[in-house]
């Protein structure tokens, strides 16, 4: 009888074993191109293959309540594109959506590069949003303290299933918001926000990417600061948005220049980690 019950422990520690996974996580947050505007109806043609679920990388997604109702994932679910919330009039009553950001690309091109590792995404973004405001730690009752709750909540969700989670970067695509401050202050207010985000996570060498946001005109001091941080903050990278278009004459990336923007921050991730 002994060795019978020791027989099914040892069977189905072994189970539990076999199912217990090591997963690479990655954040991604910022306000509208991070949350994404990209129309999924454009996915067609060369870009049809990026409208399909992509089941080996998988995404936990959630907007604030800022702007609306809270709409968000039921946990860890394939990545796709959709995963986006458009405040005000048009925002939507359910996800999928019709719009998607740079996490579609991102994730697939994480996977690509980091060849055997399983990847995570963690997004968190809210359209209209400013870092001097809205993300910024110091300021009660805003976005960054519900940022910190939804990721750690779902870090938990990878671990209390028995594997193990590892945060390993975020990407940041925010400043619109952001474009009158003096790029002294918006480098000062991102530099520290770097810190804060690797602290309260307890990810001391976490990789940090940074994405331009569209010359318009009007955002030279803004577009300078995030440059600026990412020569100078270590971990960090910078993702140009040269070439990239907008679908609204200056703000919005179109579905092809999400999916490149989402392409680039792979790229520059992947080897960000390499410099360890």
């Amino acid at each position: 009888m002994r060795r019978a019950v020791c027989a099914v422990l040892c069977a189905t520690a072994l189970v539990t074993t076999a199912r217990a996974d090591q997963f690479e996580v990655f954040l991604v947050a910022g306000q509208s191109n991070a949350d994404g505007r990209g129309a999924v109806a454009q996915l067609k043609g060369p870009l049809e293959k990026w409208a399909r679920p992509q089941d080996d990388v998988r995404i936990a997604y959630s907007c604030s309540k800022l702007r609306g109702p809270v709409l968000a994932s039921r946990g860890f679910e394939p990545l796709q594109p959709g995963w986006s919330v458009a405040p005000g009039k048009a925002r939507p009553t359910a996800l999928p959506s019709a719009t998607f950001g740079p996490e579609v690309s991102f994730g697939r091109g994480l996977a690509d590069r980091l060849k055997g590792k399983q990847i995570r995404l963690i997004k968190f973004a809210e359209g209209g949003t400013s870092l001097a405001k809205d993300w910024n730690p110091a300021v009660k009752d805003r976005l960054y303290p519900t940022f910190l709750d939804f990721t750690h909540k779902s870090l938990k969700e990878l671990t209390d299933a028995g594997h193990t989670a590892t945060l390993r970067g975020m990407i940041w695509h925010q400043g619109e918001s952001d474009a009158e401050l003096p790029a002294a202050e918006y480098e000062a207010q991102l530099t520290g926000f770097i810190a804060r985000v690797r602290t309260d996570l307890a990810a001391p060498d976490l990789r940090f990417g940074i994405g331009e946001v569209i010359d318009n005109g009007k955002r030279d001091a803004v577009r300078a600061a995030l440059k600026a941080t990412a020569e100078k903050v270590s971990g960090a990278f910078f993702v140009s948005a040269t070439g990239l278009t907008s679908h609204d004459g200056g703000t919005h990336f179109d579905a092809a220049s999400q999916i490149e923007l989402g392409e680039r921050f792979a790229a520059g991730m992947a080897k960000a980690l390499e410099k360890r």
